[in-house]
């Protein structure tokens, strides 16, 4: 549930370990990253990951997921372009 004490802050910092996001019983999710646009921009791409998974285990069981190279090159390829969807959110909340 909810992050209420140094204890549980605790245990959710060593349930994360080196991940970088956890999903929080009854209370969603934590995504964490080096500053900020790193956090948001894994915290609105694992939402949508998260909805594209479960829309393709609905149509089939067999999902193939990305390796662990895969994965690593994903992330390095997604660290490169930070800037161009940090900025277009940044200019949609300024137009509100």
């Amino acid at each position: 549930m909810l992050v209420r004490s140094a204890e549980l802050g605790r245990a959710l910092a060593q349930s994360l370990g080196s991940h970088p996001a956890a999903l929080m019983r009854g209370h969603g999710a934590v995504i964490v990253g080096r500053d900020i646009q790193q956090a948001v921009f894994r915290s609105v791409y694992t939402e949508l990951n998260a909805h594209l998974q479960s829309e393709a285990l609905a149509l089939s069981a067999k999902v193939i997921y990305l390796d662990p190279e895969e994965a690593k090159k994903s992330e390095e390829s997604n660290n490169g372009t930070l800037s161009r969807p940090w900025e277009l959110w940044l200019r949609k909340v300024k137009d509100k």
